[in-house]
């Protein structure tokens, strides 16, 4: 007959001979059978992948070297252990949902090795002991469900069968009522795509959707100045344009009714512009009171209006009238959506000119202003979120640009499920999908389907046509060597750095992710290329490489941010600047010299507000722009000062040098895009290229050793797509 210790101690000893678990999220790994489970469900991993993942978990938080792994795994001197092991790392990202640019599992240490980063609980492989959790917890504090402990109550009591008569009933209530509170608190499945259709086949780029549960209305476009508005069935078909006035309409929301649109006339994110409301199916629209703004969207019982306008969110009658300040934001909020409850707003906080997007949420009477996912990803990628029309999930945008994902969080609910769970990811890849939007029922999701593919091309002033460079490679930041016989070229949308022959003949892959390549230059002898690495998550820094490969040096170990690197004809300094961009950054936009062999850094005379400086072939003269890119500077090596030659309200980018030094072009963005050159010793520019009709990739341009322009022509395919979902 065994004693409640002697039963304590059985119980402990069956829990450490059970299967070894490690927990971390929503994940369990049993590293005795190999096996992975999310949320309760079995996922397909196995082989050198898990056998990879089972040694990062024997030391989280630990760097685990290449060399470590390929001693335990791959042993012979022949195996190509680079190529086995990156494909066993992303094989681990796919099956955690994972990136290399924002890692929550998974970290990257260049040239070192990898880190498993999130919070482990569990056994591991070498301790075989649980971690975090202490043992006494591993053991059920009342436990009279065996004929040994109903005997050991017996002996241990006085009258042992009237307390057994009370006990027996007791302990089957406890466990009845522990059993219900498992079964109520038990992880819910996560929900999941259940199928995936093709909704438009036009081609045309498309953002902003809506629906009415039949229809899908939709912004589109042919070039980044002539938008229009499009309605399509929701099981799919040709579209049709919704007629209205405006010569660049953007929805930004449907009545609760479905009975009107809100429409604003070529708003873009960082400026403002008139609200509408058009009515549907036909109608005249009308100005909606005297609101403008970025964005505007109605509550759902249609009574009150919430939008944007500079950094501030207001909260206005449906009609737009008493509108009145609700917060101040430190950016620009856009994508606002009111809970279904209409208690709370949630929007994105846009930074211009970065990447960085965060998701806020604030109560509709101003207070408890809060980030929805801090610390989740850093900087936050996160965007454009909708709620289902129950309340139970939210949906949104992780990543951007060409690696944006679908997410869903599962809202706080009851007295048990108090808190949200960690993000569920929905989607993954090929495409990027943006622009979410659910179907009244909340079966379907309906997304912007974005498969990136770019088109390098030249400008033939002869024909005035674009035409295909290199066989219209997908890829841009191209540079010619100083010989011309060379060139160093980034491609995309993985932003690999590759260097080949003029033609295209002798291609070698210089860079390998996570590295993402960025504005590479040659060094006047042609022997290496200088670029800058822009990884998710880090600084942008300066790093070399041989032209013929191998391992890439990093020029500099501070943390600020290095841009856009160029050498000085001497190839033994290089000049580079500072991101005048940052969010909160206390760097010194100015320009500095790096000494290579000295690795003394030191600030260029006068060039405090300048960044991305470029040296004039021969040396004469550096080029560079105001921090609001709105100047271009030049500064004359011969008498030692800086002028300004020219300033452009619409913003300079991507200015290169003509091959002799006596030109400049240079990119205008805005409504009239163009490309443009200045003379050294003149003040007035000239037009050299109108790009109205290309559409393009980004804003890269350079030129050729004739001087040929060069731009990145947008290719991709832009559809919309139809998500059925199961939302446990």
């Amino acid at each position: 007959m065994l004693d409640w210790r002697q039963l304590r101690h059985r119980l402990v000893a069956e829990a450490m001979s059970s299967p070894r678990l490690v927990r971390f999220a929503t994940f369990e790994v049993d590293l005795q059978t190999g096996e992975l489970r999310k949320a309760g469900q079995k996922l397909k991993f196995s082989g050198q992948p898990f056998q990879v993942f089972a040694i990062l978990l024997e030391r989280p938080g630990e760097v685990v070297t290449r060399e470590e792994v390929q001693k335990r795994l791959w042993p012979d001197t022949f195996v190509d252990v680079d190529h086995n092991l990156n494909t066993a790392i992303n094989k681990i990202r796919d099956v955690l949902g994972d990136s290399a640019e924002s890692p929550r599992f998974v970290e990257t240490l260049p040239r070192r090795g990898y880190r498993f980063i999130a919070p482990v609980e569990g056994a591991t492989a070498e301790s075989g002991a649980p971690q975090g959790v202490p043992i006494s917890t591993s053991v059920p504090a009342f436990a009279p469900s065996s004929s040994a402990a109903v005997n050991v109550a017996e002996r241990w009591t006085p009258g042992g069968r009237k307390l057994w008569k009370i006990l027996v009933p007791t302990a089957a209530l406890v466990i009845a009522l522990g059993g219900i509170f498992a079964w109520l608190s038990r992880p819910l499945p996560p929900p999941k795509v259940l199928k995936t259709s093709q909704i438009t086949r036009d081609g045309f780029t498309k953002t902003n959707l809506m629906t009415d549960g039949s229809r899908l209305y939709v912004t589109e476009s042919t070039s980044p100045t002539k938008q229009f508005l499009v309605q399509v069935s929701v099981t799919g078909g040709d579209t049709s344009i919704v007629p209205t006035p405006f010569s660049n309409p953007v929805i930004s929301d449907i009545s609760p009714d479905h009975s009107q649109l809100l429409v604003t006339d070529g708003a873009f994110l960082e400026n403002e512009a008139q609200v509408w409301v058009l009515p549907l199916p036909t109608g005249s629209p009308r100005h909606l009171s005297d609101i403008v703004a970025h964005g505007a969207v109605w509550s759902p019982d249609g009574r009150q209006l919430a939008f944007s306008k500079g950094s501030d969110l207001f909260l206005a009658n449906a009609d737009g009238t008493n509108a009145r300040k609700l917060i101040t934001v430190s950016s620009l909020a856009n994508s606002i959506r009111f809970s279904p409850d209409g208690t709370r707003l949630r929007f994105t906080l846009w930074t211009p000119h970065t990447s960085s997007a965060s998701i806020w949420e604030v109560r509709a009477d101003g207070s408890g202003l809060h980030a929805l996912l801090p610390a989740w990803h850093n900087p936050p990628v996160e965007c454009c979120g909708v709620w289902s029309a129950d309340g139970r999930y939210y949906f949104f945008v992780s990543g951007l640009f060409d690696r944006a994902n679908i997410w869903a969080v599962r809202e706080p609910a009851g007295l048990i499920h108090k808190t949200p769970l960690e993000p569920l990811q929905l989607t993954s890849g090929p495409m990027s999908l943006f622009s979410p939007v659910l179907s009244p029922d909340g079966k379907k999701l309906f997304v912007e389907g974005h498969a990136l593919r770019s088109e390098l091309v030249t400008y033939d002033r002869r024909s005035h046509q674009f035409l295909p460079f290199l066989s219209g490679i997908s890829a841009g930041d191209m540079e010619f060597s100083r010989d011309g016989q060379w060139i160093a070229y980034v491609s995309y949308p993985d932003g690999t750095l590759w260097r080949s022959r003029a033609d295209g003949g002798e291609r070698l892959q210089l860079t390998f992710p996570p590295v993402e390549a960025f504005l590479p230059h040659w060094s006047p002898d042609g022997a290496q290329i200088a670029y800058i690495d822009t990884q998710g998550g880090q600084s942008f820094r300066i790093f070399l490489i041989s032209a013929q490969g191998g391992t890439p040096e990093q020029v500099l170990s501070e943390k600020e941010y290095q841009v856009d690197a160029h050498w000085f004809p001497d190839g033994k300094r290089m000049i580079f600047g500072r991101t005048p961009w940052i969010p909160g950054s206390s760097e010194k936009v100015v320009l500095k010299v790096l000494d290579l062999d000295s690795k003394q850094v030191s600030i260029f005379p006068g060039s405090e507000n300048f960044y991305s400086p470029h040296m004039s072939p021969d040396g004469k003269h550096l080029a560079a722009y105001s921090s609001d890119n709105k100047k271009l500077m030049i500064f004359d090596f011969k008498t030692q000062k800086w002028t300004g030659w020219i300033n452009e309200p619409e913003g300079i980018h991507y200015a290169a040098w003509s091959r002799d030094g006596n030109y400049v072009y240079y990119n205008v963005a805005g409504k009239n895009p163009a490309y443009r050159r200045i003379k050294v010793g003149q003040t007035h520019s000239e037009l050299f290229v109108d790009l109205k009709g290309l559409r393009r990739y980004n804003g890269w341009s350079g030129l050729t050793p004739d001087g040929s322009p060069l731009f990145v022509r947008d290719v991709s395919n832009d559809e919309i797509y139809a998500l059925d979902l199961e939302l446990p």
